[in-house]
């Protein structure tokens, strides 16, 4: 999103807003003194690719770009459009700016004196977003402690690193490697500021929902799982199935996937497990969601290296295929983005569409081939964040396993205007009566009792905190996680040798700020009449009368 955009947007939203974002400064490690050894045309061309590079790589994240600097970016994540991850899309970013950035020193073969490097710093928190300035001067901007932390924290970065605070690190813990720093003192800040190097991401880096040492038995789902259960039975068997997971966010699709594959794989002939998961700024990412299952069916992540992932994609097409696999591994290597030899560049070099179908007929060997070693279940999930090509590729797919040893699973959000549901009308169509489709409703309120009591035995919990957590959280599982999280986080609830003891501070529930990009999404994607009346009922309470809010909302006479 550019600048323009933002300040469009802003002018549709009205005044400025309050709400939390992930604040991303970044700039060019010693700029001034490779300048003053560079011809300014060629220092102009130079730092000209830099924000090139670090412009695409801010937009391929969901970001917005604020402010081109002499030498660096202020982006933000979360504003003025919010995503339910958007501190994970920041660090993302930092980490691919900080590799764009080298890639562009190494392209340009600057002395060693003037090595190309880029520092990043990173901070969460509440700020003002709004447009500032004057009728012919004015920008989107954020304002509060937030940005001036983040600015901060990019000036502690070491070149070619990326610096976070612990605000925003503990949204991102479970996903990436990280060097502990310590407390920071930061330029004209009284207080010391816990901060984190991250130094890549995780070893198949996945969101881990739950409480840490904390778990209860799956409530409210046993008969979805029975359903998923009895559809792998009759796929195990040679025919081929399709189930769809449908439900809002939090309402336990991950976790009755996970109930499933525990579940078959206490068998004595556990099936292969295949397991491809949608980017949240996945859209614009062509086959996206493909190319996570073909990783997933060789037995590589996003993080293995390149010749691994070679060496991976070749053993297994060789091993579990009779056919001729010199075509799918050039494809499925292009695909992957990998290094190809000249031979197999050759066999690629057809015209557009005739790449496309190679891609269909690889694809589709390669899931033939991951059912030669007996019964599978292969899982495409959050389908609703699909991209295009990888929809197309998968309506191809899904007609294919009717005759395999397949489970086929689809799980989504109920957006009907996103591009993976046409996977889910797709499957509809060509499955016909193999196909299972499994809603999942919010849990009753006893199921919801039973949650809270399985997660926390708290003994001196106040009925009142007990049924705040509930009201809170309607029904949707991840939401009373959460709010139990936030409890803990908060000292309101702690562990008492092998009990739990809540305070006085329980008297209290609020949205927990792991909520807040959730809920900040969905509102940001409504239209701007429907954002007004949600702003103007927030205000009145949680319950109303209608002709309260019409009134309200009447134009004001001239």
């Amino acid at each position: 999103m550019t600048v323009f955009d933002a300040q469009s947007r802003a002018g549709q939203t009205g005044a400025s807003e309050r709400r939390p974002i992930t604040v991303l400064f970044a700039d060019i490690a010693g700029s001034t003194a490779i300048a003053e050894r560079l011809d300014p045309e060629d220092w102009t061309a130079l730092i000209g690719e830099a924000f090139q590079r670090m412009n695409r790589t801010v937009e391929r994240y969901g970001g917005t770009i604020a402010r081109l600097m002499g030498d660096g970016v202020l982006a933000f994540f979360g504003a003025p459009t919010a995503h339910e991850d958007d501190p994970e899309r920041a660090v993302r970013c930092g980490l691919d700016l900080v590799r764009a950035i080298e890639e562009l020193d190494a392209s340009k073969h600057l002395p060693e004196a003037d090595t190309f490097k880029v520092r990043v710093g990173i901070n969460t928190g509440p700020v003002v977003v709004g447009v500032v300035g004057t009728e012919t001067a004015s920008e989107y901007t954020a304002m509060g402690d937030t940005v001036n932390v983040a600015a901060r924290m990019q000036a502690s970065a070491r070149p070619g690193n990326v610096l976070v605070t612990s605000a925003t690190y503990r949204f991102i813990s479970p996903l990436v490697e990280a060097v502990d720093v310590g407390q920071l003192e930061l330029k004209g800040k009284s207080d010391t500021v816990h901060a984190y190097e991250i130094t890549g991401l995780k070893e198949g880096a996945a969101h881990t929902r739950g409480l840490a040492g904390v778990r209860s038995p799956m409530v409210g789902r046993d008969a979805q799982l029975d359903h998923l259960v009895q559809a792998f039975q009759i796929a195990k068997a040679g025919q081929g199935r399709v189930a769809c997971i449908l439900g809002e966010p939090g309402m336990g699709k991950s976790r009755l996937l996970a109930e499933l594959r525990a579940t078959l794989e206490r068998n004595d002939h556990p099936p292969r497990w295949v397991e491809g998961h949608c980017l949240s700024y996945g859209e614009t990412l062509p086959y996206h969601l493909v190319i996570d299952l073909i990783r997933s069916i060789i037995g590589v992540t996003e993080t293995t290296d390149e010749t691994q992932v070679a060496q991976a994609l070749d053993s297994f097409v060789n091993a579990n295929s009779r056919e001729d696999c010199t075509d799918t591994c050039a494809y499925l290597g292009h695909l992957l983005s990998l290094k190809l030899s000249p031979d197999m560049k050759a066999r690629i070099s057809q015209m557009e569409i005739e790449t496309v179908k190679r891609y269909m007929a690889a694809l589709v060997q390669v899931v033939r081939a991951a059912t030669a070693g007996g019964p599978t279940v292969i899982v495409c999930d959050d389908i609703h964040w699909s991209d295009t090509a990888s929809a197309d590729a998968l309506l191809q797919v899904i007609p294919t396993v009717a005759g395999l040893p397949v489970l086929f699973i689809l799980s989504s959000r109920p957006e009907r205007t996103s591009t993976g549901w046409r996977l889910i009308t797709g499957a509809r169509d060509v499955s016909g009566d193999s196909l299972s489709e499994i809603r999942l409703d919010p849990l009753s309120v006893d199921d919801s009792r039973t949650l809270v009591g399985n997660l926390l035995s708290i003994e001196s919990l106040p009925e009142e905190t007990r049924n705040l957590i509930l009201a809170k959280a309607e029904g949707n599982p991840f939401f009373v996680e959460e709010v139990i999280r936030m409890l803990i986080d908060r000292s309101a609830i702690a562990r008492d040798g092998d009990r739990w003891v809540a305070n006085e501070k329980a008297a209290s529930v609020e949205i927990p700020d792991t909520l807040h990009g959730l809920l900040l999404a969905r509102i940001d994607r409504l239209p701007a009449e429907s954002r007004r009346t949600l702003r103007v009922a927030s205000v009145i309470g949680r319950q109303f009368g209608v002709t309260i809010l019409e009134k309200l909302l009447e134009p004001k006479a001239p």
